[in-house]
């Protein structure tokens, strides 16, 4: 059976040590310029979370944001929109997945995967996420030049075959707070 071709971002699978997967509390600047949508990768710029590319350092995954909008309202959002002002102009908490040690769950969006393809790096495909339910669309490319996402194994499920459009497992082993 061929794999349906829905990226949808990275999702937490699970933990390389057993630990617990939480999202750490960041911050986006008021009035930021790009969305950002839950499992989209970012990057860390003078300290504020920006939209990742194919092929920067990442910082994590992004979760969702809260924030106090223009009025006041108390806001959560799966996502970032673009060129929203805040309260005041305070900054945007962000919900980051930041921990090294996760192992996320991807489509590879281009070229065929093999089995092969486990223990080498790939660059994301960078594509807008959904505004009607604030996913990511974001996965993985078979180009391994400039690759950022280390390929730990393919997803078993039987639904799953190892071919083209196949969910995969990821790290992201040289992310900003990797040790």
């Amino acid at each position: 059976m061929a794999n349906t071709d829905a990226p949808d971002g990275f999702t937490p699978a699970k933990h390389m040590y057993g630990g617990t997967i939480r999202a750490a509390r960041m911050r986006i600047a008021s009035a930021y310029d790009t969305a950002i949508y839950s499992g989209d990768v970012v990057t860390l710029a003078s300290g504020y979370i920006n939209q990742g590319t194919a092929t920067s350092t990442p910082a994590g995954v992004f979760y969702g944001v809260q924030y106090n909008a223009s009025d006041g309202t108390p806001t959560f959002s799966k996502v970032w929109t673009a060129d929203t002002a805040t309260q005041g102009s305070d900054d945007a908490i962000a919900y980051v997945y930041r921990d090294p040690a996760i192992i996320y769950e991807a489509q590879f969006t281009a070229g065929t995967p093999a089995v092969s393809f486990i223990g080498s790096k790939y660059t994301l495909s960078t594509t807008a996420g959904s505004s009607t339910n604030g996913r990511s669309k974001e996965g993985v490319t078979a180009t391994t030049s400039s690759g950022i996402a280390l390929c730990v194994g393919f997803n078993l499920d039987p639904s799953n075959s190892i071919g083209a459009n196949a969910r995969a497992y990821f790290t992201f082993p040289t992310s900003t707070f990797a040790v």
